[in-house]
């Protein structure tokens, strides 16, 4: 089981889109001579991940910035070209890694919109940093009336091949990586309220009866909180960003916390409605062991209400190897997720 900490380690997934210019500014700090070293980073890692509402007009979009450090005001004068490979390869080696399905972004589906630096060549592009400049903005213009399939999920990979006789630092790849989705309009962040019954095992509870207990020393807050991630125009994987960090449901063992074995939630929604038509398991229906979703059958709202932002839902773990009477319902949840905020 993982720790409800591990998702603070090693985040690939924040990015900050920045707003600086490329300008001449003066040095500022402690001057470290020959004692320091200028260096070259990616400022939002290796992984950069981006997600929109649904648009049609064209939108400026800040996808990755390369900043120079410079050890001292001598070697910010010094100008540097940075070689960058746009290579698709490497997005079909993540999607092998993790079982993906991202694809090139169409080059009709933008126009490059970033800094003077940038200049495009028969690879992918030279950046060059020219004296008194730290810092050059990758930006495209996408047009989002290409973009019509919610269910192509799309990225551009680049790789490093010349960091102009600069070094990078440490934490910085060569390669770098950003995702582009579109969000489906279920997409966010909801608080958890709710009940869980295991007709199995009666130490089992809700995640919330722990969350709000003074059995409670992990640091984590009630109510609960889940993530619906766009999969598809209709379909949100569920995923906790807020106990253990991963495709998890969270639950109360006893006087601690545990979570089910390959068991996590996919929820699919009738647009024309707002229904809730169909509650899967993420991991397989079923998984290796027998575990799948379903909706509940008796839950007498299961619907996402626009006006409030709330999604009233009732939905079952089926367990045959463990119940075995058909309809082989172990676990049943009766909650309601409450929006909180866009899905960062």
């Amino acid at each position: 089981m993982k720790n409800h900490f591990l998702k603070y380690a090693g985040i690939a997934l924040l990015f900050a889109i920045t707003a600086v210019s490329c300008r001449k500014d003066a040095f500022e700090g402690t001057e470290t001579g020959d004692s320091g070293t200028t260096y070259f980073k990616v400022l939002e890692g290796r992984e950069v991940k981006l997600f929109f509402s649904p648009f049609s007009d064209i939108k400026k979009v800040a996808m990755f910035s390369i900043r120079r450090d410079a050890a001292s005001n001598a070697d910010l004068q010094q100008s540097a070209t940075i070689k960058l490979e746009q290579n698709a390869g490497i997005i079909t080696k993540y999607n092998t890694d993790h079982a993906d399905t991202f694809e090139e972004l169409p080059a009709t589906y933008y126009t490059f919109g970033g800094d003077g630096g940038y200049s495009k060549t028969a690879t992918g592009y030279n950046v060059n940093f020219a004296s008194g400049v730290f810092s050059q903005n990758f930006k495209l213009n996408i047009d989002g009336s290409k973009w019509t399939d919610l269910g192509k999920k799309y990225a551009l990979a680049f790789r490093v091949t010349d960091w102009g006789g600069i070094k990078k630092t440490a934490a910085t790849s060569d390669t770098i990586m950003v995702f582009v989705s579109i969000k489906n309009k279920w997409d966010g962040v909801y608080s958890v309220a709710g009940s869980m019954v295991d007709v199995t095992n009666a130490t089992l509870g809700h995640i919330n009866e722990y969350l709000t207990s003074s059995n409670n020393t992990v640091g984590v807050t009630a109510p609960m909180e889940y993530e619906l991630r766009t999969l598809s125009p209709t379909k949100c994987i569920v995923y906790d960003n807020h106990f253990f960090g991963g495709n998890y449901v969270p639950i109360r063992s006893g006087t601690s916390y545990s979570q089910y074995g390959s068991f996590a939630v996919t929820v699919e929604f009738d647009p024309a409605t707002d229904k809730v038509v169909a509650v899967t398991n993420t991991y397989g229906q079923p998984a290796s062991n027998t575990r799948s979703g379903r909706l509940d059958p008796s839950g007498t709202v299961n619907a996402y209400d626009a006006a409030t932002k709330t999604i009233t839902i009732k939905y079952n773990m089926l367990q045959p190897s463990v119940v075995t009477t058909s309809p082989f319902v172990r676990t049943t949840w009766n909650e309601v997720w409450t929006y909180l905020r866009a899905r960062q």
